[in-house]
This record gives C-alpha cells, sequence and structure tokens, in this order.
C-alpha cells in the first residue's frame, strides 16, 4: 500500500485537483493522509465528495514540517509520498510507481520529473539522465512533492525538520524538502531518478511572488547545504548560475527578474555562511 501525506491550508480548488487525480489512478491500494492545517471545516466536504478514497482527515496545528511530521505516525504503507496540495497525479502514475520498485528492490527512494500545466519540464531545471543520485547530484532532483519513498528509508531518515521551511517562525522559508530527501542518500540507501514519470505541478512566474519569496527560500537552501557539509564548490555553482541569472536579465532591462536573481544570490550567500547555530539534520533521524 501507499500512504499519501497531504498537508493543506487555505486552499480548496488546488486539493479537490488533487484528490480528483487520485480518484482516477488506475492503482487503488493507496491511502491519502490529509493533515488540514485550516481554522475552519472548507476540507470536509471535498472529504466526502470522494467516497472510493481512503482518507484519513486530520485536524493539525499550522506549519508544513509539524503536519507532515504528526500525519506520518498514521501512515501504514509500506511506500510513502507526500504531495503538495497544488499538485496532481496521472492517472497511471501509482500503478507505474508500484511496478518500478518490484523491479527494483534494492532501491529505497524514487524521484520522478515535476511538469507544469502544459507539460514541460519544470524540476529538475538542469535536468540529470535517468540513474542512481548521490549525495551531490540528488540536489538537482528533490522537491518533496516528487519523491516516493519505502517505508525502511522513512523509519530510517525521521522527521522533517520544524525548526526551518514554511510556516516556521523561522527566516528559512524553504530547505526542509532537501534535507529530508538528502538524508536517505546519507544513510545509504539507494536513490533513482526516473524522467519517464511524472508528477504535475503549476508553474509560477509571477515577479511579484518571485520577489516575496526568493530571499528566505535561497537562505534555506544555503542553511541546508552548510548543515549537510556539502563544499564550497556546490554552493559556489548554485551562486553563479544566480549571479549569470542577473547578468542575463539586466541585459533584457528586466530589473524585476534581475533583483529576483540578486536576492537569491544574497540568501544563498548568508545562508551558507552565516555562523548562527542551528539543530543538525542527523539530530532528526529515526
Amino acid at each position: 500500500m501507499i500512504s499519501l501525506i497531504v498537508a493543506s491550508w487555505d486552499r480548496v480548488r488546488e486539493p479537490e485537483r488533487l484528490l480528483k487525480s487520485l480518484d482516477n489512478q488506475t492503482y487503488r491500494n493507496f491511502e491519502v493522509i490529509l493533515a488540514d492545517q485550516n481554522d475552519d471545516h472548507r476540507l470536509d466536504v471535498l472529504v466526502e465528495a470522494y467516497p472510493r478514497l481512503k482518507i484519513k482527515h486530520l485536524r493539525l496545528e499550522r506549519g508544513l514540517s509539524k503536519a507532515r511530521n504528526a500525519a506520518l505516525r498514521f501512515a501504514q504503507g509500506n511506500l510513502i509520498a507526500f504531495p503538495d496540495d497544488d499538485c496532481w497525479y496521472p492517472p497511471e502514475l501509482l500503478a507505474k510507481v508500484v511496478a518500478w520498485f518490484e523491479e527494483h528492490p534494492e532501491f529505497a527512494v524514487l524521484l520522478t520529473a515535476t511538469r507544469d500545466q502544459m507539460g514541460h519540464l519544470m524540476s529538475p531545471k538542469f535536468p540529470p539522465k535517468q540513474g542512481a543520485r548521490t549525495k551531490t547530484s540528488v540536489l538537482r532532483c528533490v522537491v518533496t512533492f516528487n519523491a516516493f519513498l519505502n517505508a525502511e528509508a522513512v523509519q530510517a531518515v525521521g522527521c522533517f525538520r520544524e525548526d526551518i521551511g514554511p510556516g516556521t517562525s523561522s527566516r528559512y522559508q524553504s530547505g526542509e524538502d532537501i534535507d529530508y530527501l538528502v538524508r536517505p542518500v546519507e544513510c545509504g540507501f539507494p536513490t533513482w531518478y526516473e524522467p519517464d514519470l511524472t508528477v504535475y505541478h503549476p508553474n509560477f512566474k509571477d515577479p511579484e511572488r518571485l520577489l516575496r519569496k526568493t530571499y528566505t527560500y535561497a537562505l534555506g537552501l544555503g542553511h541546508v547545504l552548510r548543515c549537510h557539509n556539502y563544499p564550497w564548490w556546490v554552493i559556489g555553482e548554485a551562486i553563479a548560475r544566480a549571479v549569470c541569472g542577473v547578468a542575463v536579465y539586466l541585459c533584457r532591462f528586466d530589473f524585476k527578474m534581475a533583483k529576483v536573481y540578486a536576492l537569491r544570490t544574497k540568501g544563498l550567500l548568508e545562508g551558507y555562511f552565516e555562523t548562527r547555530s542551528s539543530p543538525r539534520a542527523n539530530q532528526y533521524a529515526g
């Protein structure tokens, strides 16, 4: 069985699209653990609208990592995934994932490609070839909602960090996903990237949104790279791409996007090099 842990806050239309896509799956042996962080009952009608789905509807406090950690305690599947409430699955995805793990029992983590509503590859932005991932190469593939992990890996990895990521008071408003999916590789669990499998997710390109979020997201990435002892050249490559982005958009006289990449550069540098103490990733292992 597959356990799908879905944390949701302040949305209805998007989780409805996800549930509809799950209701259309050809593989039916799965459960949905809905971590509902809303103060109202907006999702109740949605849950009732899909009686064929096995949904555990939990009401949890706000904070993405806190909600996922709480929901994990209810998961009964031998495979576990964390779809965002605004992503959606093609009808054959879960069947193909199960078949893939049956054919490759030596692997503990499967990462898919991410495509937008037009079918364009969205993540990874600089896609690697199909194959096994190392601690460094996995960085080009990881976003939590494109990962499927077996229960053994989840048990070893433990909890999501609750001091970083969306919904925390931390200034690091991202990084909990990368942190969580780097840990299986560090623990020795073989991880595979399969671009022929896809999870769909909206592609947000609005410059105003990027201006609001880029800096704190880049802070989180830089922080996590430092926590996991990535060498200087890894952060250097990310900073170089951000600096190139500044130059490219300045040449196009697109000053908003140039500012976005400048904020990304600043966030990466500060997140990686600041010296304030923080919990190490291994403190969250199971």
